[in-house]
């Protein structure tokens, strides 16, 4: 292969069938592929066509040379001509053994030529750039709301003409009921991007009232004991800024729950939401003085008849219960006379 020389005006681009905007990735493809089928050792390769690929590819791929044949072609064997006239065979062997890793890969190969330059090639190639991780905020009301958030992410990408530039590339991101920290969203990066996949990790931040169960709303509603025991209405401020009031009637103990349905958040498979669910964290008071302890030993121990709206004692029982501390003056009189009547009456009688 020693005496082939280059020809004075070989078309670069042509030999390797590229154009002037062909990119630094396809002029390497191009040269693997033309190398390949025009290599001396196969049947249909040539010592001089092997000669110009070669040339070219050592040409297009060198970013100074490629500019100065671009700047004008007809001159560039005249002003380079040490490098035509130093271009020979066994240069153009070198690059292909540089390119493959191997001069003559037609020796006996149990996978096929194909398999190894394809092999080759995948070992020189970078590896994929490592994926950019970040998390994902997101608040109870997101995911209650179904609302859509945007993430803006530096990035790296190729140009036209095969250099890397930075850019900015925006995700919005539709937020899902059914998400829980720990959650990952994959975004598979463009073909020309060489700063790897984004992958989002949710983080769903505590709520001041609610935590999620399934598709459920919980919560525990700390509760006075004379709530327990009377009823209490609770007022709820839900996820989406309404409020919803749970009404407890009947007395509660510490295994009670009560219900909501349909509050809850909402399954996107059947179109309905879960419920909410609320649980009583029932508060007893740390100590009593003896007037409550009275008060309340007659109202748990007080006879049937006396729960009679007729009943005297219950009318003067819920009168006390009522009067106002700013007693006029008449009314204070009258209060005081009738305990004064109820205190003679329970006196011993005088002995006789």
């Amino acid at each position: 292969m020693a005496g082939v020389k280059i020809a004075d005006r070989l078309d670069l681009y042509a030999t390797l069938g590229l154009n002037r905007s062909s990119r630094e990735m396809e002029v390497k493809r191009a040269y693997k592929k033309s190398a390949l089928s025009n290599h001396p050792d196969k049947n249909k390769g040539t010592e001089t066509e092997f000669l110009y690929i070669g040339f070219a590819y050592h040409v297009l791929s060198n970013a100074k040379l490629r500019a100065i044949y671009d700047a004008n072609e007809v001159e560039f064997s005249t002003s380079r001509q040490s490098l035509v006239d130093e271009f020979n065979s066994e240069k153009a062997l070198e690059i292909f053994d540089a390119f493959f890793g191997t001069a003559n890969p037609f020796a006996a190969l149990s996978d096929g030529v194909n398999g190894l330059f394809d092999a080759e090639e995948k070992a020189r190639q970078p590896k994929p750039a490592p994926q950019i991780s970040l998390p994902l905020i997101c608040t109870l009301e997101d995911l209650y709301n179904g609302v859509k958030k945007s993430a803006s992410v530096s990035k790296q990408r190729l140009d036209n003409e095969g250099k890397i530039v930075d850019y900015t590339k925006t995700y919005i991101i539709q937020v899902e009921s059914q998400w829980i920290s720990g959650t990952k969203l994959r975004y598979v990066k463009e073909p020309d991007d060489v700063s790897g996949d984004v992958v989002f990790t949710v983080e769903v931040e505590r709520h001041k009232t609610f935590t999620v169960s399934g598709f459920d709303l919980k919560l525990t509603h700390p509760t006075p004991l004379y709530n327990a025991l009377t009823g209490v209405t609770i007022p709820l401020e839900m996820p989406d800024g309404r409020t919803v009031h749970v009404s407890v009637e009947e007395v509660i103990d510490d295994k009670m729950t009560k219900t909501l349905t349909g509050e809850g958040m909402l399954n996107k498979a059947t179109n309905l939401r879960g419920d909410v669910i609320v649980s009583f964290d029932i508060k007893f008071p740390r100590k009593l003085n003896q007037f409550q302890k009275d008060l309340l030993d007659m109202a748990l121990r007080c006879p049937i008849e006396l729960t009679e709206e007729t009943h005297i004692q219950r009318r003067l029982i819920s009168t006390a219960c009522k009067l106002p501390q700013n007693l006029a003056q008449t009314e204070r009189q009258k209060v005081e006379a009738v305990n004064a009547l109820m205190t003679k009456r329970d006196e011993p009688p005088v002995p006789e």
